[in-house]
């Protein structure tokens, strides 16, 4: 029988970026909510400016918190199993990019899960005019790690 391959993943230094990530977003998280924090780091551009966001990117499904609970431990669970199912097969660019998307997934998940008022945004980039959507650690971790999926379905060959 085949089983998940849990003991190397725990060895590896993808366990270590996993848990350096997931902690990082509950940190930078924490702190942004707990000093309600409003500051220019680049003015005209870059600014940490602290949000509740009950929906998804861009607040999609707005007010749906329980619903995208849901999403995020199905996701979380139905990836991370499928990713330690096949550890041993995956290669660097699809080991950083299954990290980085489940240190994602379970950062978000957990505001959804145990913060009513939604999950913690704090990170503003402006473009002239346009102010792009605030985020956090949790949804960088995402957005990188789908890219580098792209990228390595274009440059890995399977095993």
């Amino acid at each position: 029988m085949i089983k998940p391959q849990v003991s190397s993943f725990l060895k590896s230094p993808y366990f270590l970026i996993f848990v350096g990530v997931l902690f990082l977003d509950v940190f930078t998280k924490q702190w942004a909510a707990v000093n309600q924090v409003n500051l220019t780091v680049i003015d005209n551009f870059f600014y940490l400016s602290y949000s509740r966001n009950t929906g998804a990117a861009w607040s999609i499904l707005n007010t749906q918190q329980v619903l995208l609970a849901w999403i995020s431990f199905l996701v979380g669970i139905g990836f991370g199993y499928y990713y330690l199912f096949n550890f041993k097969h995956y290669r660097i660019l699809n080991h950083l990019a299954s990290t980085l998307f489940l240190s994602g997934t379970w950062g978000n998940f957990i505001d959804r899960a145990f913060f009513p008022e939604g999950v913690i945004d704090f990170l503003s980039f402006h473009f002239g005019t346009y102010i792009f959507p605030t985020f956090n650690v949790a949804d960088s971790a995402l957005t990188i790690g789908v890219i580098l999926f792209l990228v390595a379905s274009f440059v890995e060959k399977e095993v």
